[in-house]
């Protein structure tokens, strides 16, 4: 019985939305008696939270491919696909538009729960140090579902193999690898002007040109650095 309300849940979630459903239709579209149906919930708040809560935990993505690049390709991938079902955008779109407080109640404790699943890849990446442990798991989190949901509730723009594929490829540039950063293709740090002796014949402000070398080379002459007259000591104008 319980299976068959389920299903009339979702049918009737996809078709009418969260504000259209009705127990009794539930109950007729279930093959099941009212009475027997308000027995077991005496709401449609109760009866929603609980087929959400059966619903989607079934059908989460668990990728584990041994590896960080590997774990989150088939993380969105997997997303994909969950995102691209009318039932998973039906419970998205009753998400947005709930406002009976025990329904809130349930999707509040249920949303803390959903994340469960997205947070593993990250945290066996940062175990096996292949992620920045100093970045936020939670943060991350946040980071591969958004792209989804906007897509779902706001925007409506395709959730295609193409758009996971992006979303995939922004997060691994995002959480580099440590091994990535220790070959210099990470963020140079910044340069910090190193006053020196002026060269020999220069005049400026006070009497004195003043060139300056930057760390990792020095400035091109005719640049503002190498040129142009201090406005303060220590420092280029």
């Amino acid at each position: 019985m319980r299976r068959d309300v389920y299903e009339a849940v979702r049918e009737l979630l996809v078709e009418s939305g969260y504000a259209g459903l009705r127990l009794d239709d539930v109950a007729e579209l279930a093959g099941v008696h009212k009475s027997t149906l308000y027995r077991q919930w005496a709401t449609k708040a109760q009866l929603v939270r609980d087929v959400l809560n059966a619903s989607l935990v079934a059908h989460y993505p668990r990728p584990d491919e041994g590896s960080w690049a590997a774990d989150i390709d088939a993380l969105c991938g997997e997303l994909v696909r969950l995102f691209r079902s009318p039932t998973t955008i039906a419970f998205i779109r009753t998400r947005a538009v709930a406002d009976d407080p025990e329904l809130i109640q349930g999707l509040h404790e249920l949303g803390v729960r959903d994340m469960r699943f997205v947070r593993e890849p990250f945290e066996r990446a940062i175990a096996r140090g292949e992620i920045d442990p100093g970045l936020s798991v939670e943060t991350l989190v946040e980071m591969v579902i958004s792209p989804f949901l906007a897509r779902v509730a706001l925007t409506r723009l395709p959730v295609d193999d193409a758009f996971g594929a992006s979303v995939a490829a922004v997060l691994r540039a995002i959480a580099r690898p440590r091994a990535a950063a220790g070959r210099g293709d990470g963020p140079r740090p910044a340069a910090r002007a190193i006053p020196h002796r002026s060269p020999p014949g220069t005049r400026g402000a006070g009497g004195t040109w003043r060139a300056f070398r930057f760390r990792g080379g020095e400035a091109r002459r005719g640049s503002r650095c190498a040129a142009a007259p201090c406005s303060r000591r220590g420092g280029p104008g």
